[in-house]
């Protein structure tokens, strides 16, 4: 089981660089949903991999991916109104 959260964790650190990489070359949109989609999985992914064995080295891990988590949420709600907005006619606000 060990062996199966270190794998991904190392899949999870793997997609956030990869997208990363993605939104620099222009291949992702910082606006899109996949951006944020593949940010929140990965981090989720390092925070499963950080809290299997958890110790008190591994706070700072678990801190970052949930606020990387928060984010990604955030945005994947961002994208998903204004794509509602727009489906329904709506103007942005703010």
């Amino acid at each position: 089981m060990e062996t199966l959260f270190s794998i991904a964790g190392i899949i999870g650190a793997g997609m956030c660089i990869l997208a990363y990489f993605l939104l620099e070359r222009g291949r992702l949109s910082a606006d899109g949903m996949n951006y944020y989609a593949i940010n929140g999985i990965g981090a989720l992914l390092v925070l499963a991999a950080a809290l299997y064995r958890y110790d008190s080295g591994d706070l700072g891990v678990a801190i970052q991916e949930l606020c990387w988590i928060a984010v990604s949420l955030m945005g994947i709600s961002k994208v998903y109104k204004a794509k509602r907005g727009v489906v329904a006619g709506k103007g942005s606000v703010g």
